[in-house]
């Protein structure tokens, strides 16, 4: 017997952990979606959100062979997409990640290479979604806007991640939205030090912890605002005018 495909579905990237598991969760329990996500390690909070009923695909964004299997299993699974997040990221300052290293190509792979790849490749899926609104979200970095001298690197990457974005804010108008999220501060590491905490907490204007509940509203925003693409919206606490 033939399992029927998910239709309107949100494809979230890396979602095994913090923000795209939140945003799994909140897709589930919020709206009307299904959720496919991919996860590059297998891990107790992947196992949950499969329990929960959304559809967990294992790929290291960093092996092509592995992105060909993933749209291999979208397109076995999905009739269509309602939107396509790209959360998957790499975080590697320029000692553990100097130009021409493993890393360094590495999180060029993941920002760039991979959802240049998806977008073109899920685009069709998209297309054959029957909501009047589709959307391609991507997670760049404030910090893009604020260079600094030791992320050069990563920040690049994220960049390049960026324009790729507004491009196809350009190539895929007015069919599919493509639009950017540019996080500051979400959450703290468990290891963080209470002073790094207060360093960090005293640059913004609004010097909290906000938790990833603020990135799922600005998925939502975006999602639902026919009127928005080729943007990169910020979640700073107001770093930018400090």
């Amino acid at each position: 017997m033939q399992v029927a495909k998910m239709q309107n579905a949100v494809f979230i990237s890396g979602a095994g952990k913090r923000i795209g598991e939140f945003l799994v969760r909140q897709f589930l329990a919020h709206s009307d979606y299904p959720v496919i996500f991919s996860y590059r390690s297998l891990r107790p909070q992947v196992e949950e959100l499969m329990a929960l009923g959304a559809v967990g695909v294992q790929a290291d964004f960093t092996k092509p062979h592995d992105l060909a299997g993933l749209v291999d299993e979208i397109e076995q699974q999905v009739g269509s997409l309602r939107a396509v997040i790209h959360n998957a990221s790499l975080w590697m300052d320029d000692h553990q990640a100097p130009p021409g290293s493993l890393g360094y190509h590495q999180m060029f792979a993941v920002h760039v290479e991979a959802p240049h790849f998806l977008n073109t490749a899920l685009a069709p899926l998209l297309l054959q979604s029957d909501s009047e609104l589709k959307d391609i979200i991507s997670l760049s970095d404030y910090s893009v806007d604020r260079v600094k001298a030791d992320h050069i690197g990563y920040l690049a990457s994220k960049a390049a991640l960026r324009t790729l974005s507004q491009g196809y804010a350009k190539k895929f108008a007015p069919q599919i939205k493509v639009n950017d999220i540019a996080p500051s501060l979400i959450i703290f590491h468990a290891d963080d030090s209470d002073e790094y905490k207060q360093q960090r907490l005293a640059q913004a204007a609004l010097p909290i912890e906000p938790g990833a509940k603020v990135i799922w509203q600005a998925v939502q925003y975006l999602m639902d605002n026919c009127y928005t693409t080729g943007t990169s919206l910020r979640l700073d606490g107001g770093r930018f005018i400090m």
